[in-house]
């Protein structure tokens, strides 16, 4: 009776040991089965140290009436709703700040989704951050193209308004974009996400067939033992890839990338809110004293709202940098200056104390979280002046190749 149990046992357990045609088999299922689509992509093993580089969109905004906001992000292949983020809005007149961590691939276009049906959103500012604080992209007012049921985008004094139609059902905007957003160290990443999540599903899965295996299966030794045991190997290292097969197809695809080529060109930015339509001047030393050719002239926006006025500069060494706010009496609040590149991509943060009064300014001073620039009475030619640290740091930006941050 023994003996026959035996036989019988073992002619179940026949079919886990290893073979050459069965392995063969395993190899042919797991490659069709890799093949197949993955929609969402499994993550096993998120990693536990990411690093620093690692981006994320950090968005200050109020809303007037419930509803809910979408930002949809492009990872190359399009817009769609597995790549969006969403979170429901009250209204309220203070503004929050919402920061959700982006993918570790290239994002080549964004949308904003505003409340339906005549609400409005409020933007106070919108970025791009990485984890140490630091500003990777800013999208600024003018950025930000209407495209569907969209009544108005309206600048206010610390932002800007998008009110959608009455009656809309899906306004959205387009976020004008000048470069792909590319996390730095974003393929190693991805490297170990696969190399973990693979290696994590693979131990689990060599778990469960051992269970089976040893269910229908009594090795008499190590040498009966080993033979199936490893077989079993095998196969869970066949089939791991198959259940990451879109995590790491995705990473494969993002690392192929190739992003365009951007012309080296550097602009310096202010946002500022000013007391009248008038030309704002911006001057650079580059040895040969302050004069017109080396100028750049914008004239401001007839509004009392945020904007941001762009003043392209040469690749030079500048021992001067000036900057004519208006050219005639009143005042300008500046809340942000930094330098970007043709990408529009951040290279330079400056403070706001990086200007100093020079000429006919009557009150040059911080004050709440923004640069209060008011001349005298009867000014006709105010100038402020780049201090002697925020002059190096541009300096520093403007002789060093574009990209090599």
């Amino acid at each position: 009776m023994t003996e026959t149990v035996t036989a019988k046992t073992e002619q179940t357990a026949d079919w886990l040991r290893p073979t050459r045609g069965r392995l063969a088999l395993a190899a042919v299922v797991a490659i069709i089965g890799f093949l197949l689509p993955q929609e969402v992509p499994l993550e096993w093993y998120p990693l536990n140290e990411p690093g620093t580089d690692i981006n994320y969109l950090e968005i200050s905004c109020a809303a007037d009436k419930n509803g809910d906001v979408k930002i949809y992000y492009n990872l190359t292949r399009g817009i769609n709703e597995l790549h969006t983020i969403y979170w429901p809005i009250s209204p309220t007149e203070q503004t929050f700040t919402y920061t959700f961590p982006l993918p570790d691939a290239p994002i080549t276009e964004l949308r904003v989704d505003p409340v339906a049906d005549g609400g409005t959103l409020h933007i106070r500012q919108m970025r791009i951050i990485n984890r140490r604080g630091e500003e990777i992209r800013r999208f600024t007012r003018d950025l930000f193209r209407p495209q569907n049921e969209i009544a108005a985008i309206t600048p206010v004094a610390d932002g800007w308004k998008i009110t959608s139609t009455p009656g809309a059902k899906d306004p959205y905007v387009r976020i004008e974009m000048f470069s792909p957003i590319i996390p730095v160290g974003k393929d190693h990443r991805n490297l170990l996400r696969c190399l973990l999540s693979t290696g994590y599903l693979a131990l689990m899965l060599w778990i469960l067939l051992l269970a089976v295996m040893f269910t229908f299966l009594r090795p008499r030794g190590w040498r009966d033992l080993l033979p199936p045991v490893a077989f079993m190997a095998l196969l869970a290292l066949l089939f791991a890839p198959v259940g990451n097969r879109g995590l790491i197809r995705n990473s494969i695809h993002y690392a192929r990338y190739v992003p365009p080529v951007l012309p080296d060109e550097v602009r310096l930015e202010f946002d500022l809110v000013s007391s009248g339509m008038t030309p704002a001047h911006l001057f650079w030393d580059r040895g040969r004293g302050v004069n017109g050719e080396d100028s750049a002239r914008v004239i401001h926006e007839p509004h009392p709202g945020l904007q941001t006025l762009r003043f392209p500069l040469p690749r030079a060494r500048f021992s001067e940098l000036r900057f004519d706010p208006r050219d005639d009496a009143g005042s300008v609040r500046i809340q942000g200056i930094r330098l970007v590149d043709a990408g529009q991509r951040t290279k330079l943060v400056l403070p706001l104390d990086s200007l100093i009064a020079f000429r006919e300014i009557a009150r040059c001073k911080v004050v709440d979280e923004a640069l209060l620039v008011e001349t005298v009475p009867a000014a006709t030619d105010p100038i402020l002046m780049f201090s002697a640290p925020a002059l190096s740091a541009i300096n520093a930006v403007l002789n060093t190749p574009d990209g090599a941050r």
